[in-house]
């Protein structure tokens, strides 16, 4: 099953639309306004309004596959990047057990129009920020890995605002490792985009009809562990399965990043950690799409699974070669 099939495509066929207009010349918020309203969405907050970004990078190309093209290079890069830092650090057998289950949340960028959502592109983008760090941990100053890493992260802010929480996790960090030309790069990505975003308000505003749907449910819904299990089957190889199965996938991964820390895994665990505890009030039931964000990090957790029980003195799993040896 697809995202188009279990959706009805409503959303992504409207993005394609959208683009399609940018593509022939016309203002995005003319043309989104227009979409929107079509299709019996509510535009009476500038929140309903997706960020223009998407559609003016997919409308530059001669045709909005060529966008799919790109995206599907930048998840072959951020697995590329995941590779080389596991196999530094837990060996080729982690590493490639690493690659194939953060597959799975990539995948989606070959399932039809699925490239359209701006969470795909925002989840590919962090996992590629959090790779590039991971290749720049070692440096005492800010490398070109580094520089990937952030432009990697503002990319994915200013393609879509949910991305914000691995923004501060960081800002954080940078500021907890005294990188400060770091945080001077982070701080002058977040202050342009906040100047985007009130543009992009105004532009809102001044596109309204003065007749607009307004929204009947906020975003507030308290879903709690139901909506994140079901944001977490977001990856391929879960979509199809009971949600037991994504719960202790959940499960697993979280206890793994439990164990021992590194710099990688503390990126990645205090982002995973905010998004779950986000999500745990944040969301309606038909965002769980919204679990791209964060789903192509759990794998880093999951593959620490050996690591973290043996440090609890529960296991010792070798999970390259599938064995398992309990203690007495």
């Amino acid at each position: 099953m697809s995202v188009e099939t279990q959706n009805g495509g409503k959303d992504l066929q409207a993005y394609r639309l959208i683009v399609e207009r940018v593509h022939q010349g016309e203002n995005y918020y003319t043309a989104a306004g227009q979409e929107l309203r079509d299709g019996g969405y509510a535009t009476s907050s500038v929140f309903n309004w997706r960020l223009p970004t998407y559609a003016w990078l997919l409308a530059a190309f001669p045709q909005p596959e060529w966008g799919q093209a790109l995206l599907a290079l930048l998840a072959l890069a951020a697995l590329a990047l995941a590779y080389a830092a596991e196999r530094n650090e837990g060996g080729v057998g982690r590493a490639v057990l690493l690659m194939v289950l953060m597959l799975g949340a990539f995948l989606w960028c070959i399932d039809g129009d699925a490239f359209f959502s701006q969470e795909l592109w925002a989840g590919v983008l962090i996992t590629v920020s959090v790779g590039a760090f991971a290749m720049n941990q070692r440096a005492a100053g800010l490398t070109p890995a580094g520089f990937v890493g952030i432009a990697a992260g503002l990319a994915a802010l200013f393609l879509r605002e949910l991305a914000a929480p691995y923004i501060l996790v960081a800002m954080v960090l940078a500021c907890r490792e005294r990188r400060w030309r770091e945080v001077a790069a982070w701080c002058a990505g977040v202050a342009a985009f906040a100047i985007f975003f009130v543009w992009h308000a105004k532009q809102v505003q001044l596109h309204l009809t003065g007749s607009e749907l307004a929204e009947t449910e906020g975003w507030i819904q308290w879903g709690g562990p139901a909506f994140v299990i079901h944001a977490c089957q977001m990856n391929v190889w879960l979509f199809n399965l009971p949600d037991w199965v994504a719960l202790l996938f959940l499960f697993a991964s979280l206890l793994g990043f439990a164990g021992r820390q590194g710099h990688t895994v503390l990126r990645a665990k205090a982002t995973v950690i905010i998004y779950v505890l986000t999500f745990l009030i944040v969301g309606k039931s038909c965002n769980n799409y919204w679990g791209l964000l964060f789903v192509p990090l759990l794998p880093l957790g999951l593959v620490r699974l050996a690591e973290a029980c043996k440090s609890f003195g529960l296991a010792r799993i070798d999970l390259p070669r599938s064995v398992v040896v309990v203690r007495e």
